[in-house]
């Protein structure tokens, strides 16, 4: 999907979630089900046959949408909490949360470029890095303020950012095989397809949006405890004119195997998506180059 100059390395982004949100699950484990079914989210939500379209379809045309996306700009807000339980006769350590907002622009195609500022929020410390990374440059701005410049080009940590963390297509992809338990309900300008789904057949889902979340799937993967794989449920508007996801909700439960300790772990993540192919260019600001 991308070129082999975007996937040589994306590791900045990546590290820079994992910071933050793998840690709060070794900070709580130091501190101290249902069968399978996928069901309809929310009362409200009209069968398909009461809509102009399919969830099927919608879907469909979602996804063919999201994979020939170039560019957009983003906003995203993920919130989680980890809390592992008591021992008996002990009392229980206070829950570890960390808030991580994502804001920003993206051209992801031909050659993925971006500018992007991540703030951070866990146990009551703040930190904000900002990202921008052009043709063969990657600027990043520290929590202090001072500016960095990377050679993409010369570097084995080039291109710095995995775009399937905040690219829609990889997330309608999730869904591909849940199709036929969407429901989709409409207003005068979007659809809203909504999926739950829990215990076994949670457990692919829960791992793929927890790998997003905190930033690395192939460690998440290896945390879920088995038999308590927990609930998902994703809430997904698409525009009617466009087919476009203009904005997504996901919102996991789960416990994971921490260091030996169960940890109950909650993580809420909102998307919303404008600009869609129309983001010309990337930005530098101009103290980033006058660092170089």
């Amino acid at each position: 999907m991308y070129s082999a100059k975007s996937n040589r390395n994306r590791h900045y982004l990546a590290n820079t979630l994992k910071a933050s949100a793998l840690s709060l699950l070794l900070l709580t484990a130091a501190c101290t089900s249902d069968s399978g079914t996928a069901k309809e989210s929310g009362n409200d939500a009209k069968p398909s046959g009461e809509t102009t379209e399919s969830a099927a379809k919608v879907y469909d045309t979602a996804l063919e949408q999201a994979k020939a996306l170039e560019s957009y700009t983003i906003a995203s807000k993920t919130n989680l909490t980890a809390e592992q339980a008591a021992a008996e006769g002990a009392e229980a350590a206070e829950p570890v949360e960390t808030a991580i907002d994502i804001a920003g622009d993206v051209i992801a195609k031909p050659e993925t470029q971006y500018g992007l500022k991540i703030d951070t929020l866990s146990q009551g410390q703040q930190s904000s890095t900002e990202l921008y990374a052009v043709g063969d440059q990657l600027h990043v701005k520290n929590g202090s303020g001072a500016w960095s410049t990377q050679n993409l080009g010369e570097s084995e940590e080039a291109l710095a950012i995995a775009t399937d963390m905040l690219d829609p297509a990889p997330l309608l992809e999730d869904l591909n095989g849940y199709k036929d338990s969407l429901k989709v309900s409409e207003d005068d300008k979007a659809y809203t397809l909504t999926l739950e789904a829990s215990g076994a057949e949670a457990g692919k889902l829960i791992e793929s949006a927890l790998g997003t979340q905190m930033g690395d799937a192939s460690q998440t993967s290896g945390l879920l405890k088995s038999g308590s794989e927990g609930t998902v449920s994703y809430s997904l508007v698409i525009d009617k004119a466009t087919h476009q996801l203009n904005s997504s909700s996901v919102k996991v439960d789960t416990t994971l195997d921490v260091n030996k300790q169960s940890v109950h772990v909650t993580a809420n993540s909102d998307y919303a998506y404008s600009k869609q192919n129309a983001v010309g260019e990337i930005a530098v600001p101009a103290e980033a180059t006058a660092a170089e």
